[in-house]
């Protein structure tokens, strides 16, 4: 998900709480409306309107924060309001309400106006919250929020919606109405207005949707990355990433094909897959990338990795200990019929493993127990694990040493 915005400075004037009534100008406060969350179609926009002191304005009965009105708008036909909440202490301004005189796009704002400048907030830091980001952690760029709007974005909204301010208008009381610098009063018609505030949020389309991801292990041991779009938004393209699920680094790029609504299917091959799994899978990942360069991530997708080698591996741990047990891989690139046994150092077998077991191509891992196929446990020593595979008429083997200590 993205956003963009275009945040210009609007002004609400403050009234002195001092007996002389003073004022001070409206440009010593900032507001602005902000996206706090985007969760895309069908999901939550949450939307905020913060302010900002120009000035050092945190001093005790420095001023106080009242304004007459705000009207919030937004895209009615887009998304669906589903409340407001303040983020100022309670107590002052009295409780909002919205007001259908605005219509359905807009939720009007009333506050305390009642004569009396006790009912202003004062303008001191304990009384707000400062400005916060999705996950709750404070974006520490000065603003304080105001009001939280919760909206829900249609399953079938794309394009943009704007979010905007209007009638934002200075605190008043009504006997000191002449006193009142009301430069902060705005129209519906923005053009007439000095100073607005107008949010263009972007992205109620995820801008990529991935309709297919996945991952086919081919027979010469690379891996196939194939995914789907139905549609691109402005998609610069695709990082690949590997990883064994949980770290991941990126491996290569496919270019994106901008902005389109018509359905397109990518590939890639991963010519050297590694993994640092003992089960030998690896995973994959999407990272899709604007062309703002904001990205989201696909769900990762497993493949299991066929070798390109016939043979044993080293067994684990080696040296192993009297009585305790040790793995014992080996890699198939076709389906094989496999046999794996362990030899004393006379030649002799002691233990049979696997007896002409069907196992298809890919790693497999094996154990030995340490003991005899009659259940002894077998003495320390110098021992030999065969394996052979008989495949298209052919039969090939290989044999790895296994020390076993006190």
């Amino acid at each position: 998900m993205r956003r963009t915005a275009t945040l210009l400075a609007i002004a609400i004037a403050v009234l002195f709480a001092t007996t002389s009534h003073a004022q001070v100008s409206a440009d010593n406060i900032i507001i602005r409306v902000r996206t706090v969350c985007n969760q895309g179609q069908g999901g939550t926009l949450l939307a905020a309107v913060d302010f900002k002191p120009r000035s050092n304005m945190w001093a005790p009965n420095y001023g106080r924060i009242g304004g007459y009105s705000i009207v919030f708008t937004f895209t009615s036909s887009k998304l669906f309001f589903q409340g407001a909440g303040q983020r100022y202490q309670t107590g002052y301004w009295g409780s909002p309400y919205r007001s259908q005189a605005f219509g359905p796009s807009a939720w009007f704002n009333q506050h305390a106006h009642s004569g009396n400048p006790n009912s202003a907030l004062p303008v001191e830091a304990q009384y707000f919250t400062p400005s916060k980001d999705c996950s709750g952690n404070s974006i520490n760029d000065g603003f304080f929020e105001l009001m939280y709007y919760q909206m829900n974005i249609q399953a079938t909204a794309n394009g943009t919606v704007n979010l905007g301010l209007y009638d934002v208008q200075a605190y008043q009381t009504f006997p000191y109405q002449q006193n009142v610098n009301h430069t902060a009063i705005f129209n519906m018609d923005l053009t007439m207005n000095n100073n607005d505030s107008v949010e263009v949020v972007t992205g109620l389309v995820i801008p990529v949707e991935l309709s297919a991801f996945n991952v086919t292990p081919r027979a010469d041991g690379s891996m196939l990355l194939s995914w789907h779009t139905e549609t691109e938004t402005s998609n610069l393209g695709f990082e690949i990433e590997r990883g064994d699920g949980e770290n991941f680094e990126r491996i290569g790029f496919v270019q994106g094909r901008g902005t389109t609504t018509e359905p397109f299917s990518y590939a890639w091959v991963d010519e050297s897959p590694v993994s640092s799994r003992p089960d030998n899978i690896v995973y994959y990942r999407l990272k899709q990338i604007d062309t703002d360069g904001t990205s989201a991530y696909s769900a990762m997708e497993p493949g299991e990795m066929i070798p390109n080698t016939l043979g044993l591996e080293a067994n684990y741990p080696n040296p192993l200990s009297i009585g305790s047990s040790t793995s014992v891989p080996f890699t198939l690139p076709v389906p094989a019929s496999v046999a794996l046994a362990v030899y004393n150092a006379m030649g002799q077998k002691v233990a049979t493993l696997f007896d002409g077991m069907e196992r298809q191509a890919g790693r497999h891992v094996a154990t030995w127990n340490g003991r005899s196929d009659a259940g002894e446990t077998m003495p320390a020593g110098v021992y030999f694990v065969r394996f052979s595979a008989e495949f298209g008429g052919e039969r090939l083997g290989d044999m790895r040493q296994i020390s076993v200590i006190r």
